[in-house]
This record gives structure tokens, sequence and C-alpha cells, in this order.
């Protein structure tokens, strides 16, 4: 079901005006259906009614013999005179026609005691010869009848009308009238109709929905590429209410746009006031005569200037101004592996086929500096490798440590969040390096995805777009 229902909001409206109009459409039909079959049954008690006043007529100027009985069933059937009535108890009675007869009836000046009236698919065996209309179909496909004019109708016999009328005597006159169906001409008149209604309502809908849709597109796109900073605002376009929206992204892009730029000016500000008294810092630092109490002050200055530089590259992600260029993600890799090696580190890379991509090399760089990082403090040793699935490069940091609760792989891109929950420099980084890599992975259309390995260790894996 979910792949027969549209994605956007024009194709969900014309869909669901679709079913709409399909569904009145039906009940339409169903009402065009009924109301004929009820005027197929009118024409067919009508021709009852007439037959039987015709009869009455030429009894009361007593033509009424043998000759004219003949000559009425040659016309198409008898009237039956019995003491009951043809319409008996286990028959279905139509109450509408037996008051339509008795009026018609009491407008020609013909009293009865009681009209029955009732609809049967098949004849009885006593009824067999009291039908009229069932030869109308052969009469007019007769060659002499068509030569003067007369056509065969696409008539069906789909039943029976029976009248019984009783006289004052009590005696009863029936008759039977065959029912006609015109499914043809109804079937055609719907289907026209049907296609009718679909192209004046659909046709001006769809062009709406056009109309309403491509600007939306245009906004969606915009929204999604959105880069801080620019100045080209969006041309407003379609509805009043797509204007007024388009209008409203405009202006707020403009508001986002000035509030990193203030960001940006703050963030340079502080980062310039607080450089230079940790720059001051290590030059009286370097004035202690004890190497054990400097060493470890020159060490809290480099993690407090390191967790600074981590913060405000955090902050800047999104308006770097190093353009994204095509850059071998292999030699990338090697790059930085060897920055691990010469260290004395435990890094392996598995050297694959040349990727390129076009990324910011210094942020993938920091980013993988940070993973490959975290994989030697936590697991003490980093297993590198690259696959390509689609249009994305996957580069996977594998290490043997410990791994991360399943409930605690979420948390720890938050910022400060370390895995070593003591705050020692020397077991735990400053809780920035996931949220950083994370947030350089994002900024370049990828993710990082943390996950448990079935062997031990920690998988994470590094996404980019080809």
């Amino acid at each position: 079901m979910r792949r027969l229902w549209p994605n956007s909001l024009v194709g969900q409206l014309l869909l669901i005006v679709a079913l709409m109009l399909l569904v009145a459409q039906g009940v339409n039909s169903y009402l065009l259906y009924r109301g004929a079959q009820n005027q197929n049954l009118a024409e067919a008690s009508t021709s009852a009614v007439t037959r039987i006043a015709f009869a009455l007529e030429r009894q009361s100027m007593n033509r009424r013999d043998d000759r004219g009985g003949a000559m009425a069933g040659r016309r198409g059937g008898r009237l039956k005179y019995s003491p009951e009535s043809a319409v008996t108890e286990d028959m279905k009675r139509l109450p509408e026609l037996e008051a339509r007869a008795g009026q018609a009836f009491a407008n020609m000046g013909i009293g009865f005691s009681d009209i029955r009236a009732s609809a049967v698919r098949q004849l009885t065996t006593d009824m067999t010869g009291y039908a009229i209309g069932s030869n109308r179909g052969k009469w007019r496909d007769n060659p002499i009848n068509r030569s003067m004019g007369g056509r065969a109708l696409p008539l069906e016999t789909k039943g029976f009308v029976i009248i019984s009328a009783q006289q004052d005597d009590g005696q009863w006159i029936s008759v039977a009238s065959a029912v006609h169906e015109r499914k043809p001409l109804l079937i055609r008149t719907l289907l026209f109709q049907t296609m009718i209604i679909y192209l004046l309502m659909m046709i001006p809908l769809i062009l709406l929905g056009r109309y309403i849709s491509r600007p939306l597109k245009t906004l969606t796109a915009k929204a999604r590429s959105f880069q801080p900073g620019e100045t080209q605002a969006l041309a407003e376009q379609g509805p009043p209410d797509t204007r007024e929206l388009i209008r409203a992204f405009n202006d707020m892009s403009g508001r986002v746009s000035n509030m990193l730029n203030e960001k940006n000016v703050m963030l340079g500000a502080i980062g310039h006031d607080l450089r230079t008294p940790l720059a001051a810092l290590r030059v009286r630092v370097e004035n202690v005569d004890d190497d054990i109490e400097r060493g470890r002050m020159v060490a809290g200055i480099e993690d407090m200037d390191q967790m600074l530089d981590d913060i405000l590259s955090l902050a800047r992600l999104g308006r770097s101004t190093e353009p994204s260029d095509p850059v071998d993600i292999r030699s990338l890799i090697e790059t930085v592996v060897d920055e691990f090696t010469d260290l004395g580190h435990d890094v392996h890379y598995q050297r694959g086929e040349r990727q390129i991509a076009a990324v910011r090399e210094t942020l993938i760089r920091r980013a993988l500096r940070n993973l490959i990082g975290n994989s030697i403090l936590y697991g003490k040793a980093a297993d590198i490798s690259v696959e390509k699935s689609g249009n994305k490069l996957m580069i996977i940091v594998d290490d043997d440590g410990p791994g991360i609760p399943e409930e605690k792989i979420d948390a720890m891109f938050e910022p400060f969040l370390r895995g070593e929950e003591s705050r020692n420099r020397a077991t735990g980084g400053s809780g920035l390096g996931l949220t950083l890599a994370r947030a350089i992975a994002r900024d370049h259309g990828g993710d990082i995805i943390l996950s448990n390995r079935q062997e031990g260790g920690l998988r994470a894996t590094l996404s980019l777009p080809v």
C-alpha cells in the first residue's frame, strides 16, 4: 500500500481527489442503476395497466368474444381471469407500483377493490400464456417492420411485472409484462460521464499542483543546500501562501547568516584573548626550575590550548573557507597513518584501490586523527580499511579494545562525554574528538557510525559521498 501512496503533497492531493471522485461516481452509478431499474419496472407496469384498461373497455362495449381474445393473444398475450390473484403470498409485493396502478385506473374511471403488483424473474406455469412485451425485439427485427422504419432495440428481458386487479364481483384480472433492461446504453453513458468528470477535474488540479509544487521543490532544494553567508535570496513565486513561505525563508536565512557572522567575530575574539595569556603563561613556566613541575604545567597549558582549538573548530564548522577539492582518500589515509607510526603507535592500513572524493582535506584529516587517536587510546592499536558501498565511501577504523555498551553508543557523540569517566588526560581526551569528527563528516554529507565488533573491540565507520 505504501508503494502506491505518493510521497509528494501534490501527488497525495491528486490521489485523494481521484479516489473521492471514484467513490462519488460509484454512488452516482448505483443511484442511476437503481433509477433505471425503477423506470423499467414502471414502464412494464404501465403496459400491464394499459392492457387491463383496454380489455375492460372492450368488455364494456360487449366486444370481447373469442375472436377478440384471439386478436389479443396475437398482440402479445391474453388477460387471465381467475378467482385467485396471480400475485401469491410468497411473492414480494411492490406498494409503489400498486399505488401508481390504482391512481391510473382511477384517472380512467375504472374501479377495483384490490390491486396487487409483484416482480419475478421467471413466470409460473399458470402465467406463461399471459405475458406481454416479451417479443418486442423480435417484432421490431422483422424485415417488414424494419422496412417501415422500425429497428431492433438492444433490449434484454430481465423479468416480469405481474399486475393483478380484483373486480367488484371478486374475480381477479391478471397480466404479466416483460421488464427490459438497457445495460449497454447505461454503461456507455456512465463511462463517458466518468471520463468527462475526470478530465474536467483532474487536468486543472494537475496544473494547479505543478504551479504549487515547483516553488516548493525549489525551496526544498535551497534549504538542503543552504550555506550560511549566501547573499542571493530565493525568488518569490507561486500562490500567495507559497510566496509568504519563501519570503519567511529568505528572512530566516538572513538572520542565521548574521548570527553566524556575529558568532565568528566573537569566537575570533575569544580565541585571541585566551591564547594570548596562555602564550604568556607558557613563557613564564619555562622559568620554573623543577623539571617535573615544569613538565606538568606545560602539559596542562597544551591541553587547554588543544581543547580551545577543538571548541573553536567545532563552532566554526559550516563556515569553513577551505574549498572542497578532489582528493585521493588512499593517500590522505596514508599520510595520517604515517604520523601515528612515526610516533611509535601500532596502526595498520590495508591499502586498497585509489578512491577520489571531493572533500576539505584539512577537516577530513582531522576527523581521521580523532578516530585513530581514540582507537589507540582505548584499544592500543588501529586497523584501517576502505570500502565502497553505492555512492558512499566507507573508511573503517577497527580496534581491539573493550568496546562500548550498546546503550551508550549514541551518547558517545555528546560533547565532553568520554568512554573513560575520569578526567585524567592520560586516559582520555577532552570528550570533543567524536563530536568534532561526526560534525566534520556530516558537514561533508556523510556520517560516523560506531558499532561493537563480534570478535571484540569497536568499529568506527566514516562515510563520505563519492
